[in-house]
């Protein structure tokens, strides 16, 4: 996925600079401990058991900040794919319901408006998955792969949220 974000152009760019730094610090402490690692639940209880949060308040960096941050910005992206399957809802709309949704409520007021004004500058739905899919013409292919996507997605993303909240 960071691989189709960085190919997508400098629309998200700094997105694809955001997701790679957040997965560098995960594979930080993978990469350390990876028998202690094997699974969320092992990385999060292994780092928890570390010492460096102080409770429930996650400290940065961390390999759980980093799974924080990533579950919140994919949650973002499955929702804005998932209307995108619509043909009727434009990405500007999809991209601000999702962040109201999944990000904002972490943001302060700077990083706000320049989320608000990255969306404004979005295509329409046909130009926006060109770009993000690298073809001239978005066919059903590419509209399954999408809602593909979005499904496999879903559940991971619920069980995640449950893994963060149980610890």
């Amino acid at each position: 996925y960071l691989s189709l974000l960085k190919s997508a152009g400098s629309s998200l760019k700094l997105v694809a600079k955001d997701l790679e730094s957040n997965l560098a610090k995960c594979e930080k402490l993978y990469n350390s401990h990876p028998d202690k690692c094997r699974t969320l639940s092992n990385l999060l209880s292994f780092e928890r058991g570390l010492g460096i949060h102080d409770g429930s308040i996650l400290k940065d960096p961390s390999a759980a900040m980093g799974l924080l941050w990533i579950r919140r910005s994919l949650a973002h992206h499955c929702d804005v794919y998932s209307s995108l399957l619509h043909k009727s809802i434009h990405p500007k709309d999809a991209a601000m319901d999702a962040y109201m949704k999944h990000l904002k409520p972490y943001h302060g007021w700077a990083v706000g408006k320049l989320f608000e004004l990255s969306f404004s500058q979005m295509p329409e739905r046909e130009a926006f998955l060109s770009k993000l899919f690298g073809v001239v013409d978005i066919d059903e292919e590419f509209v399954n792969w999408l809602r593909f996507l979005t499904d496999c997605w879903k559940p991971m993303l619920d069980c995640w949220k449950m893994e963060f909240e149980g610890l």
